[in-house]
């Protein structure tokens, strides 16, 4: 049933964060995403880097339902998961540090999870052509 499908969703992202494999994805995708800064000081951490390190997370996620389900955050998704819980506009002043860094983007992905699970229950013939392959909402 898409109901006990769309809590597995948000399961799977949650245990996703919490672990190793998170961990190391995204710290992995910022140091890339600040490649080519000067004086990086892991302090006031630029929106641009937090874009750029959440599209480049998405190729991290675990293959499954996941992969499959959740597509890369583009900016407006970004702003917008971030304005959800009230979080200061980054646009001007950055994010304080990389505990606050790593905060933002574990409510962009479950941001992302919820967003999935509501199109599980709102539109299930869609989430099954996803899951199954048939729609690929990657563009691929």
């Amino acid at each position: 049933m898409v109901d006990s499908h769309a809590v597995s969703l948000i399961e799977a992202m949650e245990e996703w964060l919490s672990g190793d494999d998170f961990e190391r994805a995204w710290r992995e995708c910022y140091d890339m995403s600040c490649r080519g800064s000067t004086g990086r000081s892991d302090r006031n951490i630029s929106e641009s880097v937090l874009l750029q390190t959440a599209a480049k997370l998405h190729n991290h996620l675990p293959h499954g339902p996941l992969e499959r389900m959740i597509p890369a955050p583009d900016t407006e998704f970004v702003r917008g998961a971030l304005d959800a819980i009230g979080l200061e506009e980054p646009r001007r002043a950055g994010l304080e540090d990389l505990e606050h860094f790593e905060a933002a983007l574990v409510v962009v992905y479950t941001h992302l999870a919820h967003c999935a699970t509501m199109l599980e229950k709102e539109m299930p013939g869609m989430a099954n052509a996803i899951l199954s392959g048939k729609i690929d909402p990657r563009g691929a």
